[in-house]
């Protein structure tokens, strides 16, 4: 965040407290001078040691507090470098319950919650941060963008306004802002109904019936593919928006070949260009390959590559048809088809609709193979290891013994 050091100003001096002696047998001043050393030379771990022990004698004193928030929050910070998102939440958490008028790291581990897709915890604690200390030009950004995920367009718009005001040239946020201007005119008149886990947002004219079985089909993907991922189940309601063909096309600019979109929210078309109704075969298949996303993004974060991504998305919500077996023989047999390295970023949108085709119809077959031969008993553990920042192949290697070279080699022998 821009401003957050602003607020994490150390108060790194001596203390005039009472030497109380800790179990090793220095006093709170002492511990805290070790502390402030350590957390210069950068040894975050070392210091968060020696300001608890401080901090154990010497509880009320202003500095202290201080000082240990501070190294809660950059052993936070390494954490979240690594990957480990929860674990600095839970030292961010703690760091709240010492200093509690210190907004950053109210700011910090809303900042993680997002990273989560923990919206309500994230929008709770940026309204008190910002409540803390009003004017906050990263807490009314975040909280912008809480709103926004949690479909509340226009409060996201208000916070969103106050930060273009104060920081005009706010990195990214002009893109954010059209954004959501278009999605707020054209679901300004939408209605809303909710299940246990997800809330719609649909425009007039969608059916009741056509309601309840949307809500049907996306609570049953919620615990069939949360079993079948080894129990991964997101805390938070999950926003689904429903348009027409022409609305969903408006609200995200997205080309016609674009059958749905999970951008923190599940967005999907309910009628075709022509103004029909989706079947249900069609729609339960769109919702199911969100929906995948939904969970991932849960059990490893944003970073999942795109390969196993949409994958898992696509072998979790349908089968390899005629159609995409016969593009696969022909991609495979004329050496059409793209390296793995290739497919673990998410810039592959930019492809054109016949190259995006293919690499859909590539990563379908890759993970299709390794789910059909051995199930979620090494795709869960190797979604473990994408979440502590292990690179995706390695994380191949250690949990199904194959090269991206090797897979490659397989997937294609079936497709020869």
């Amino acid at each position: 965040m821009q401003s957050l050091h602003t607020y994490r100003t150390l108060l790194l001096l001596a203390l005039g407290v009472v030497a109380n002696l800790s179990a090793h047998g220095l006093t709170a001043v002492e511990n805290n001078e070790l502390g402030i050393k350590a957390y210069n030379a950068k040894s975050f771990a070392e210091a968060l040691a020696y300001f608890e022990e401080a901090y154990e004698h010497a509880s009320d004193n202003t500095v202290i507090k201080h000082n240990l928030c501070n190294a809660h929050q950059e052993v936070a910070s390494q954490l979240e470098k690594e990957n480990k998102t929860r674990e600095a939440i839970r030292h961010l958490e703690l760091a709240i319950g010492i200093d509690t008028a210190n907004p950053a790291p109210l700011i910090q581990v809303a900042s993680y919650y997002l990273k989560e897709n923990q919206v309500s915890d994230a929008i709770f604690r940026l309204e008190e941060a910002i409540e803390l200390k009003p004017g906050l030009a990263d807490a009314h950004f975040l909280l912008g963008e809480a709103y926004y995920r949690d479909n509340d367009l226009p409060s996201a718009r208000v916070q969103w306004d106050y930060v273009l005001e104060v920081k005009p040239d706010w990195p990214g946020l002009k893109e954010k802002y059209d954004k959501l201007f278009r999605e707020e005119a054209v679901e300004r008149d939408f209605n809303s109904s909710s299940s246990r886990h997800f809330q719609l947002s649909y425009p007039k004219g969608v059916r009741q019936n056509t309601r309840f079985l949307i809500l049907s089909i996306l609570e049953r993907a919620y615990s069939d593919i949360g079993r079948k991922l080894g129990g991964v189940y997101p805390p938070d309601t999950v926003k689904v928006i429903l348009y027409s063909a022409d609305q969903f096309s408006e609200a995200t600019q997205l080309d016609s070949h674009v059958g749905a979109l999970f951008d923190g929210k599940i967005r999907t078309p309910v009628t075709d260009s022509e103004g029909e109704w989706l079947e249900e075969k069609e729609l339960s298949r769109r919702l199911q390959h969100e929906y995948v996303h939904v969970a991932l993004r849960h059990a490893v974060g944003p970073e999942v590559p795109w390969w196993l991504n949409e994958g898992l998305a696509e072998t979790l919500s349908r089968n390899i048809d005629t159609s995409r077996s016969r593009l696969l023989q022909h991609a495979y047999t004329q050496s059409l088809t793209y390296p793995l390295s290739q497919l673990e970023g998410s810039q592959l949108h930019k492809l054109d609709p016949d190259a995006l085709a293919l690499a859909y119809a590539q990563a379908h077959a890759t993970v299709n193979m390794l789910w059909t031969k051995y199930g979620r008993r090494r795709a869960v553990p190797m979604l473990e290891d994408l979440r502590t920042g292990m690179l995706p192949e390695e994380a191949l290697e250690r949990n199904y013994r194959k090269t991206y070279a090797v897979l490659e080699q397989e997937v294609a022998n079936a497709f020869r």
